[in-house]
């Protein structure tokens, strides 16, 4: 949050800034209209140029390009493979601004030396903890407890090594304690393709969701002690197969202590008689991405499919069940401005049977049906499908803020769209509660709704939306809804 705001202030002082647009002298960008001295004829790829990668090895960059040198293409592919990398090296989250351009050789006119212009990012982010013990703002607001927030120290380095490995370490006290510690390294081979990482990590939680009433969570509090205590670790292995596909293989163990009170007021709350439960589990995950722009994609499409075996029935308190769980999201740009995204979501679960603090249906993450933002809808299986049609109130462009002299923060971009949406969804619980009005029933919602999108991945967005049963209101999120 603390990010958030201080980039937010900074995009709107940009607002009065006129565009700036990096020119290098002797090149012709990507994004200059091309004209083709030779359209009959193939060019051949020459020498490539990187700068302003004073952080980021080389081979991190050449991972992305999808031309090379002594590539013999025509003018088409030349300009398509340019933008394609480009938007490659975007959605590595390690740059702000990436240009490509290209000129011609000299001594043969239809070899083209190619530069590589990158303006990195800020890597190294300390972080202060303020943040809200609530499943999201929206919730917090309807009571403005001050006494549920957490505080600490969050530190990401996003660009660790130059190699594009992620380290983290969370120190979080508070009302809901987390202390973590994670590594991820994209590549351990010389091709590039197989990585590795590691995650570490305790928590406790003064107060938990015992149960569900109404379609809200039902809150037990210790006042002595903690309502839970959670150990976790996991280890993933990754194989980036080419640049749009990912597969993700993770082993992990999770052990959790209950305080007893909970179990007698919800005896589903866990698996058997005992408030505790201690799980080995593995999970198997596809992501297939062709989106333009990950934070906040206008044109592409994305797929993913993950597998998860909860309990290797290893231990006497592990559930054992299997879930399956996909997404499919189109993207494309219609003429005039004009944007179409959709998404459709389904889960399902092999085993009914489930307990209920690992029963999730919709409510929670980026998986709500909007204008539902204040309920849980718990459940074994669902569907969920989100739609939006977009305008560009102002088309991306770049900006230059003159009092800041570092080039990470001085230059940004940012764009704002305009949207209508409708979302519909339907969750299956097989264990009926009679106070629930959404679960195993259609719900639907729409709304109309600002998107602003700017660097460093941030989305603010600010939506009015109402559902079937007349439930209306403001809602704000910090990421793109689809």
């Amino acid at each position: 949050m603390t990010k958030f705001l201080l980039t937010f202030l900074l995009v709107g002082f940009s607002l009065l800034a006129y565009p700036q647009l990096a020119e290098i002298p002797g090149f012709v960008s990507i994004s200059d209209s091309v004209v083709t001295k030779f359209p009959d004829q193939n060019i051949i790829v020459g020498y490539i140029q990187i700068q302003g990668n004073s952080k980021t090895v080389e081979r991190i960059i050449y991972r992305e390009l999808v031309f090379k040198t002594g590539d013999t293409l025509s003018w088409n592919q030349f300009n398509e493979l340019m933008k394609q990398s480009r938007e490659n090296l975007l959605n590595r989250s390690l740059f702000n601004f990436v240009d490509i351009s290209y000129n011609e050789s000299e001594a043969n006119p239809l070899v083209f030396f190619v530069l590589i212009s990158v303006v990195e990012r800020w890597y190294i982010w300390p972080l202060p903890i303020f943040e809200l013990a609530d499943r999201n703002f929206n919730v917090w607001w309807k009571t403005k407890d001050f006494s549920k927030v957490n505080y600490g120290m969050y530190v990401s380095h996003n660009n660790f090594r130059g190699r594009n490995e992620k380290l983290k370490v969370l120190i979080r006290a508070g009302y809901d304690q987390n202390y973590f510690l994670s590594y991820e390294i994209p590549y351990i081979t010389k091709k590039q393709n197989f990585g590795v990482g590691f995650q570490i990590g305790k928590s406790q939680s003064r107060e938990i969701p015992y149960a569900t009433h109404y379609d809200k969570h039902v809150y037990y509090k210790d006042e002595t002690g903690y309502a839970l205590k959670e150990f976790y670790t996991r280890l993933q292995f990754t194989f980036r197969d080419g640049i749009h596909n990912l597969h993700n293989l993770s082993l992990s163990y999770e052990s959790y202590k209950f305080a007893d009170t909970v179990l007698v007021l919800n005896p589903d709350f866990v698996n058997g008689d005992i408030p505790e439960s201690e799980m080995f589990s593995i999970s198997y995950s596809f992501k297939h991405d062709y989106r333009d722009n990950k934070p906040y994609p206008l044109d592409g499409h994305y797929f993913d499919a993950e597998l998860t075996q909860r309990g290797l029935g290893h231990f006497v308190t592990s559930p054992d069940f299997f879930a399956a769980k996909s997404t499919f999201d189109f993207y494309k740009p219609l003429g005039n401005r004009f944007y179409w995204a959709s998404s459709l979501s389904v889960k399902f679960s092999e085993n009914k049977e489930q307990p209920y603090f690992l029963t999730r249906g919709l409510g929670y993450g980026n998986e709500y049906v909007r204008s539902y933002e204040l309920y849980v809808v718990d459940g074994q299986d669902y569907g969920l499908m989100k739609n939006n049609l977009k305008f560009a109130l102002l088309t991306p462009r770049n900006g230059k803020i003159p009092v800041i002299k570092s080039e990470k923060f001085n230059k940004i971009h940012y764009a704002l769209y305009m949207n209508l949406l409708f979302d519909a969804a339907f969750v299956s619980n097989s264990k009926i509660n009679t106070t629930s009005t959404l679960q195993n029933k259609l719900l639907f919602g729409g709304g109309v709704g600002i998107d602003l999108v700017t660097y460093y991945d941030l989305v603010f967005r600010v939506e009015y939306s109402i559902n079937q049963y007349g439930d209306r209101g403001f809602f704000v999120h910090f990421m793109a809804p689809i």
